[in-house]
């Protein structure tokens, strides 16, 4: 059977929602240790490549990012990401083949319509699965970042993803996007836009 075409135009400065999925809906993160692999990986990429990082969530079986290309492709960008991973579950688990589903699946965001509500779709990731009750709780997931006032931390480019929401002081805009967050818990599904309704995410 032909490979599934990737949903996406491979282009620079564009904000992508990205999901990679096990393949046959298996689980990609069997232990702590897995979770904390990925995230290493991302971080080494980051470093060789040239991408802002603004969201990620890692369910079982599945993740999701939030990233805008710079001078790097998409596709470069996934494909070291997803290769490095695939190398590192194999050998860890004794097997071989694909990890992933396709190679993953992406769209793409427009800043002035859409980002603020899919960083919050991917924010309560955990909170939809029923894995956590509240966004916060969720230890793989990008939102803690946000809901601290102090991050030192280079992995996700806060300050660039509070920059696009219009809002010259970025405390302000770290507490209105949080408090975005958080007001949407209860109300997710009727809230979310026609063209996250299309996608099946979880």
């Amino acid at each position: 059977m032909p490979r599934k075409a990737r949903e996406y135009i491979d282009q620079n400065e564009t904000i992508y929602h990205i999901v990679c999925r096990g393949n046959n809906q298996k689980r990609i993160f069997l232990s702590v240790r897995d979770y904390k692999k990925l995230l290493s990986i991302l971080r080494k990429v980051k470093k060789e490549l040239q991408f802002y990082f603004y969201s990620y969530n890692f369910l079982p079986n599945h993740f999701h990012l939030l990233i805008e290309t710079r001078q790097d492709s998409l596709s470069k960008i996934m494909g070291r990401v997803n290769f490095l991973y695939a190398i590192y579950f194999n050998h860890r688990y004794h097997r071989s083949g694909h990890v992933f589903q396709d190679r993953f699946y992406s769209s793409i965001i427009d800043k002035e319509k859409y980002f603020w509500t899919v960083g919050c779709y991917i924010d309560l990731n955990a909170v939809r699965a029923k894995i956590v009750s509240i966004p916060e709780d969720y230890r793989w997931s990008s939102f803690s970042i946000y809901s601290q006032r102090i991050y030192d931390d280079d992995l996700i480019d806060r300050d660039k993803f509070l920059s696009y929401t219009g809002v010259a002081n970025l405390e302000q805009a770290r507490q209105e996007y949080v408090d975005f967050v958080k007001s949407n818990i209860d109300s997710w599904e009727e809230k979310q836009p026609e063209f996250i309704k299309s996608q099946t995410m979880i």
